[in-house]
């Protein structure tokens, strides 16, 4: 296969908007509250569509087609999920903190709890959950920049790498939201275009619907089990609600839609952006169903590379294509996606599809990357360990850490060490099960207390890393609860640490010292939507 004029094109044409929108803002970032929280200055549809495109990774774009490529219609709820729980962000954080109005995402954990040392305990999972996000991301950009270019899987590595590294170092948070918002318009098209065109090449829903059955006829089946080990995971009940509850309380704590509202105009925007992130979400989802439903049949019956010899189905095809580009490890089952649209041999699909993939995954490294070097910089290198140089040179110290954050997951993006989706549910637990209850319960709930917040995180942090290591690494899959042999109890990410976290939580915090009236009256009355 070689590489299209069209797709280069198109692909091309969208870096050049990306890279004037960085080169733009840069004389909008000079101060730090412009590049750390874009001088809260961005309207509601801008945020909320900066929103949707940073909280849909990799992960949503390239790891759920592709797990409803290999799973079948069961993994369509944790897609729902997603959605469905966007709103619950609103009226659990996005007012209250807009309310607030840090600048960065440990400051209510430093005012909130009463000690700076809670930015360097807030800030160990952060950091856990940042890494995995960047490298994912720099992984999906590689896989379309390969899509694209047919280049070497390591060569579009670097490439990806340099192109986000280029527009964040530039223009900060002022960049970073503008190219985001615009990186979610182009996500939503992609995947909006894509289904359009499966749906017309079947003739509709029930064409497709027979055509998915005529590969995979469990496919429909509720819970989906055939013959392969790999689907009995969704084939159990608990896998398919535990998908669904990994993703679905994750708006309202993940670090890097929650930095979101504090670019918000005033509160009212901030509620406002995540109707916009609904919208443009819940469009960007209805695609991405249609196009994993699809991807089989459509690599089986069309692809170019079924001829190639050794190829007798999807998953035997996607192998070839691993020896072909050097693609990392797991990451090849993520092109699924990308090759079921290569099938449809159409090379304005492909420019679109990269391109929004390219939006995707380019978004959620500057997201990700942004709360990082502002973590590692401002955060525990100015307020935890007193150095001048991030107050003093703002921009500067943001800058080195950019560099820093992208070097290192560029490393490991060489060789990934599982599934984008996997990564991604690594991150959310780590961060859900930790920060996320002195978070949500330190605005809601008055006896939320320092020890109670110190403790839960250390400890849910440790636990809920060293748990899908070992399931990981031992059992062959991060979703076989760690505990059980291979086979045993389906637990998707290892996601009941979130119920832990929340539990064990209130239960340190009942039985230790409060926090003082002011901060809670400060901090947590004084933040809800009736205060």
């Amino acid at each position: 296969m070689q590489a299209d004029p069209v797709v280069i094109i198109g692909a091309l044409s969208y870096f050049v908007v990306i890279m004037a929108i960085g080169w733009y803002s840069r004389k909008a970032a000079l101060n730090a509250s412009d590049y750390y929280v874009a001088g809260r200055k961005v309207g509601p549809v801008v945020n909320g569509s900066a929103l949707a495109s940073t909280y849909f990774s990799p992960a949503s774009f390239l790891g759920l087609p592709a797990f409803i490529f290999l799973l079948g219609y069961p993994f369509w709820w944790a897609l729902v999920g997603i959605v469905a729980g966007m709103p619950v962000a609103s009226l659990l954080t996005a007012a209250p903190l807009r309310k607030y109005a840090p600048t960065s995402f440990t400051d209510y954990y430093a005012d909130r709890y009463e000690t700076k040392w809670m930015r360097l305990v807030a800030g160990i999972p952060t950091i856990i959950g940042g890494f995995a996000y960047v490298t994912l991301s720099i992984v999906g950009t590689a896989l379309f920049m390969l899509a694209i270019l047919k280049f070497n899987f390591t060569v579009s590595v670097i490439i990806s790498a340099i192109i986000v590294f280029l527009y964040i170092y530039w223009g900060g948070m002022v960049s970073t939201t503008f190219s985001t918002a615009f990186q979610g318009l182009m996500m939503t098209l992609a995947s909006v275009v894509g289904a359009l065109y499966i749906l017309s090449h079947y003739g509709g829903f029930s064409g497709l619907a027979e055509a998915t059955m005529s590969v995979s006829p469990n496919f429909f089946n509720l819970p989906y089990v055939n013959e392969k080990p790999s689907s009995a995971l969704m084939g159990m009940w608990t896998g398919i609600v535990g998908f669904y509850f990994t993703w679905h309380y994750g708006f309202s704590a993940m670090p890097y839609t929650v930095v979101r509202f504090f670019t918000a105009q005033d509160i009212k925007s901030a509620r406002r952006s995540v109707f916009w992130a609904v919208f443009f979400g819940g469009l960007t989802y209805i695609g991405l169903i249609i196009i994993g439903t699809g991807a089989r049949v459509l690599i089986e019956q069309l692809h170019p590379l079924m001829q190639a010899q050794g190829v007798t189905d999807a998953v035997s095809l996607l192998k070839h294509m691993k020896n072909l580009y050097g693609v990392g490890a797991a990451s090849v089952n993520d092109y699924s996606m990308i090759a079921a649209m290569e099938a449809l041999k159409s090379p304005f699909l492909m420019a679109i599809i990269c391109a929004g993939g390219l939006a995707i995954a380019m978004s959620t490294a500057a997201g990700w990357t942004m709360v990082l070097n502002v973590l590692l910089g401002r955060d525990l290198l100015g307020k935890v360990f007193g150095s001048k140089w991030p107050e003093e040179k703002p921009v500067q110290a943001t800058r080195v850490m950019t560099t820093v954050v992208l070097v290192l997951c560029t490393l490991i993006s060489f060789n990934p060490p599982a599934l984008v989706l996997d990564i991604s549910g690594a991150a959310f637990i780590v961060i859900l099960c930790s920060v996320g209850p002195p978070l949500i319960l330190g605005i809601w709930w008055e006896k939320a207390n320092t020890t109670g917040a110190m403790v839960n995180i250390i400890v849910m942090t440790v636990l809920s890393t060293f748990s899908w290591m070992y399931a990981n690494a031992a059992l062959g899959s991060a979703h076989w609860f760690f505990l059980s042999q291979k086979g045993g109890i389906v637990t998707p990410h290892q996601f009941y640490w979130v119920f832990v976290g929340f539990i064990f939580f209130i239960l340190i915090c009942l039985v230790s010292k409060p926090n003082s009236p002011e901060v809670i009256k400060k901090y947590s009355l004084d933040l809800r939507p009736d205060a």
